[in-house]
């Protein structure tokens, strides 16, 4: 694997296990943001890598889309966030952009896998029989498999980790600001 692959890979690997603390942790918290810049971060260095990537199909391709439209979802929802737009409803907004992106990112994973683990082993079997069109085929539809789960999986779950984000924000600020008294009673008492 080459240096940029290499790359490619860690910003892969980094961008789901951040990804997965942000969907798993109360969202607006610190930490939530933390992650969540991490996130982005990771998304950004992944999908410019995969654009100077070529040695599948030695041309622009469906990858090399796929990369722009992360590029997309990603500039989408931290847009939102950033510019907290539009007014009133910029929240979802940037929940739904990011739930996608990261949807995008798994579905990317499985086609990836197809194409890096599975691939090689068959190749010549899908030469000899000419069944290349089959694979990628396969390889369309696992993606879009991940897609179709990770959309119903939104559609249940993204409603409720709204409502609940005001009051995380609120529990949170209120632990920041008994830690600062505490902390201003502290100094008081030396």
């Amino acid at each position: 694997m080459s240096t940029l692959g290499v790359v490619h890979t860690v910003f892969s690997f980094l961008a789901i296990l951040f990804g997965a603390l942000v969907v798993l942790l109360d969202k607006g918290t610190r930490w939530h943001r933390t992650w969540g810049h991490l996130y982005a971060v990771c998304m950004m260095g992944l999908a410019v890598t995969a654009l100077f990537i070529y040695r599948l199909t030695g041309s622009f391709g469906p990858f090399h889309i796929f990369a722009l439209v992360a590029l997309v979802t990603l500039g989408l929802g931290m847009g939102t966030v950033l510019l907290r737009r539009p007014r009133g409803s910029w929240m979802e907004a940037h929940a739904t952009w990011m739930s996608w992106s990261y949807v995008g990112l798994l579905a990317a994973f499985a086609a990836e896998s197809l194409t890096r683990f599975v691939m090689p082993l068959v190749a010549t079997t899908l030469a000899e029989r000419g069944l290349w069109g089959a694979f990628w085929g396969l390889v369309g539809f696992a993606s879009f498999a991940v897609a179709g789960i990770g959309s119903q999986i939104i559609k249940r779950r993204l409603p409720d980790a709204l409502a609940s984000t005001p009051e995380a924000m609120r529990r949170e600020r209120a632990e920041l600001r008994e830690a600062r008294s505490a902390a201003s009673d502290e100094l008081a008492v030396d």
